[in-house]
């Protein structure tokens, strides 16, 4: 609570100065636009297809899945992946000796609560969660028969409304709709638009079965519905256009991009941007479990907010591949316990839910990794 406490402080004394383009060749309305971020994705495509041409990994041309942001990926793929995802929490969950977890979608919920303190404000944080929605993606594909590229949530170009984002408008094609309107506060920022339970669409009946990180036996069985509490002001304030392209621009090696892409305070650069983008994509969405540091997978669209975090990665790397294949920081949170560094030759095992890997084989999405993706 503490950490917590302390990040929100540098959130709202940082809030003023954020949107500086500090040393940025662009106007500042192509930015605020999403006119650069779309000519910088482009680029990192660009680069990293024909990177892939020289190399001589089974990942080709033909058969590379691209990402793209949801809305522009067709109505019935996305109502393929949502009934993919709850297929998900209808396949038996692989972890044992727990009474909370009852499926596959939960397995994913209990190794990322098991891995929070490692790999969040840590050197782990972007390749564990690169892995982490990869892996979320091949079990889509595997177990519950979806043939899509994983989607991504452009949180931008949601600023002006996240309640009326496709994300969240309650439709058919939609990941179901905002909870219902309760007076409400999280206690660190004003309430969103909702509090309760998700009214109508996807995931409406969809039963949360443990957690939070405050009870006392997290992992114990507690079922309740999926709350949302959407928070346009928040995604205007730390997840706008404009800070998403300036965390790409403003970051000229690892430690910074990862400390300004989570408002990481310890570097006095990144806090301006308060929570950040990654901060300010959860909490966004907010409610339980989506506004649970430990528990946000629970939340169906974590992996679209998380498939956004990767695709900054993804075009930060490829704007400079050949000097951005590094890791910075040490391997717990914060420095939380103080311990060593992280390096790219440490194992990430992820089992029983996933595979096991050096972080070096995690660096690139389409040469000598299991990955073979890129983002639009």
């Amino acid at each position: 609570m503490g950490f917590l406490k302390q990040l929100l402080t540098f959130a709202l004394v940082g809030a003023s100065f954020q949107g500086l383009a500090l040393g940025a060749d662009y106007p500042q309305a192509d930015i605020d636009s999403g006119k650069v971020l779309q000519e910088l994705s482009k680029t990192a495509k660009e680069n990293a297809l024909t990177r892939l041409e020289k190399s001589s990994s089974t990942c080709t041309k033909e058969n590379v899945r691209v990402r793209k942001e949801w809305r522009n990926i067709p109505g019935p793929e996305r109502t393929a992946y949502w009934k993919a995802v709850e297929c998900l929490m209808h396949e038996p969950q692989v972890y044992t000796n727990m009474t909370g977890p009852k499926s596959l979608f939960d397995s994913f919920g209990v190794l990322h609560y098991k891995m929070t303190p490692s790999v969040h404000n840590s050197a782990y944080f972007l390749l564990f969660h690169r892995l982490y929605v990869w892996t979320f993606e091949e079990k889509l594909r595997s177990q519950c028969g979806y043939t899509g590229a994983m989607p991504y949530w452009e949180w931008g170009l949601d600023a002006a409304s996240v309640e009326n984002s496709p994300i969240f408008d309650g439709s058919e094609t939609s990941m179901g709709s905002n909870g219902a309107k309760v007076n409400s506060s999280n206690g660190f920022f004003p309430a969103g638009s909702g509090g309760g339970c998700v009214t109508h669409g996807p995931f409406v009946n969809y039963t949360v079965n443990f957690g939070p990180n405050t009870a006392k036996d997290p992992l114990v069985y507690n079922p309740r519905c999926l709350k949302r509490d959407l928070n346009t002001a928040i995604c205007a304030q730390w997840a706008s256009l404009r800070n998403t392209t300036e965390t790409i621009l403003e970051s000229p090696d690892i430690a910074l991009f990862q400390a300004n892409l989570q408002g990481d305070f310890r570097w006095p650069e990144a806090r301006k941007w308060g929570f950040a983008v990654h901060g300010g994509g959860h909490f966004s969405i907010a409610g339980d479990p989506g506004g649970d540091f430990y528990f946000s997978p629970l939340e169906p669209v974590f992996y679209l907010h998380h498939g956004q975090i990767d695709r900054m990665y993804f075009i930060w790397q490829n704007l400079d591949w050949e000097q951005r294949q590094t890791m910075a920081g040490t391997i717990t949170m914060m420095n939380m316990p103080a311990s060593r560094n992280g390096t790219l030759d440490d194992v990430l095992d992820i089992r029983p839910v996933g595979g096991s890997f050096t972080y070096r084989e995690l660096l690139d999405t389409v040469g000598a990794s299991p990955f073979c993706f890129v983002y639009e």
